[in-house]
């Protein structure tokens, strides 16, 4: 059965913004040979959350009428758009097995997710003369289920993913827009959705939405994008050469970047530019590390050519003291050095996840005294939004950052 244009779009959008390999859009599955059943429209799994989108277009009459708009609200969005939502829930919690494929066409079984939080949704395109007390609502709790399922507008939906543009926002949006939800119900109505994101952006869950909130969306709009590093995300398949053994390393690579925050990307971006130029001009240069907001570590390491033959060597070493030196259960190590041939415009990279508990090492700790492989980590806090200026009761938590 063909998606509708919309659906279909909606598809395209989550797959831009939460990238294709935590993107689920054929969602049919067998749980035994004689039964087919079908999840949530649109679903997204990142590491420790997951997002059920059910997706519902009006395609009406041209007779229709405001009160025939508001019978279909009802019936599609309200009933049975929720209705599909809650049978997913119910088949993750009962079947074993959920084999589907992602938007990169490998298959994993979703009903092993190990996640904390799930959040529901429909996002729906209703026809103009839907009543404006339907288009406001902005949400349903199931009495049966009782779950807060979210009604999002689709063009509040779009808005959404154009102001908090990575995944780990956009999840901790439906989060502190549910926690909303428990805490003032309906008056959720009485604003737009810009307002709920402005409030989100300035963490003041114990205010009542107003629409003075929308100045921060507003402010966080105007920024550069410099921090946007989706492009390299989408290139990582297909760009790194990296011998991993396994394919969900490179997966566990693709989770960390996906679930940086935007200050994160920032510092991720800078040293990936700054130890690229580095290996370009093929100069000699000590790593630069940072540790994000989730504390996983990062090490950049720009290698001159004539250590290509070494080049595995300096990245597994190397990724193994940083993760030792600042005491992670997590890092990332990466190598640059410049394409072979005379256009040396890009360069080959190769990355390493090192991820395990960590431990006091002797062997380590001497490496580390021996051969000082690092400057001096400097600790700094940034603000997320960047928004210090503006006046406000309460701010966001800021963004621990340990860089170098």
């Amino acid at each position: 059965m063909q998606k509708p244009d919309f659906e279909t779009a909606v598809g395209k959008l989550n797959t831009a913004h939460f990238f294709r390999e935590f993107t689920f859009s054929t969602n049919t599955f067998k749980p035994n040979p004689a039964r087919q059943l079908e999840l949530a429209d649109e679903v997204v799994w990142l590491d420790d959350f997951m997002i059920l989108s059910q997706i519902k277009e009006r395609n009406s009459p041209p007779d229709t009428t405001a009160a025939n708009e508001r019978k279909w609200f009802e019936a599609e969005v309200v009933k049975k758009a929720t209705s599909q939502i809650r049978d997913t829930l119910s088949y993750l919690k009962t079947y074993p097995q959920i084999k589907v494929r992602n938007n990169r066409r490998h298959v994993f079984n979703i009903a092993r997710a190990q996640v904390t939080q799930k959040h529901k949704l429909v996002v729906y395109d209703p026809h103009p003369l839907l009543p404006a007390e339907c288009a406001t609502k902005k949400f349903h709790r199931s009495r049966t289920a009782g779950v807060l399922i979210h009604l999002i507008h689709s063009l509040a939906y779009h808005a959404i993913l154009r102001t908090l543009i990575t995944p780990v926002e956009i999840a901790e949006y439906l989060a502190f827009r549910e926690a909303l939800a428990d805490k003032w119900g309906e008056a959720l109505s009485a604003v737009g959705e810009k307002a709920l994101v402005g409030q989100y952006i300035r963490n003041l869950p114990d205010e009542p939405p107003a629409v003075a909130f929308e100045v921060y969306v507003d402010a966080v709009n105007q920024q550069s994008e410099d921090w946007d590093i989706a492009r390299l995300i989408h290139l990582f398949p297909a760009r790194r050469t990296t011998p991993l053994n396994k394919r969900k390393q490179g997966y566990a690579v693709l989770q960390e970047l996906a679930k940086l925050y935007r200050t994160d990307m920032a510092e991720f971006k800078k040293r990936f530019a700054f130890n690229m130029g580095k290996a370009l001009r093929d100069e000699a240069c000590l790593p630069n590390r940072f540790t994000t907001s989730k504390g996983c570590g990062f090490v950049f390491i720009p290698l001159q050519r004539k250590h290509r033959p070494r080049r595995e060597g300096f990245l597994v070493t190397l990724s193994e003291l940083n993760k030792y030196d600042l005491q992670l259960d997590k890092c990332i190590g990466l190598t640059f050095i410049a394409e072979e041939g005379e256009a040396k415009t890009w360069c080959d990279v190769q990355w390493l996840p090192v991820f395990f508990p960590w431990k006091q090492d002797a062997a380590l700790q001497k490496r580390l005294v021996t051969m000082k492989p690092f400057r001096p980590v400097k600790s700094r806090r940034v603000e997320r939004y960047g928004l210090i200026d503006l006046p406000v009761k309460r701010t966001l938590p800021t963004s621990p950052a340990n860089s170098q």
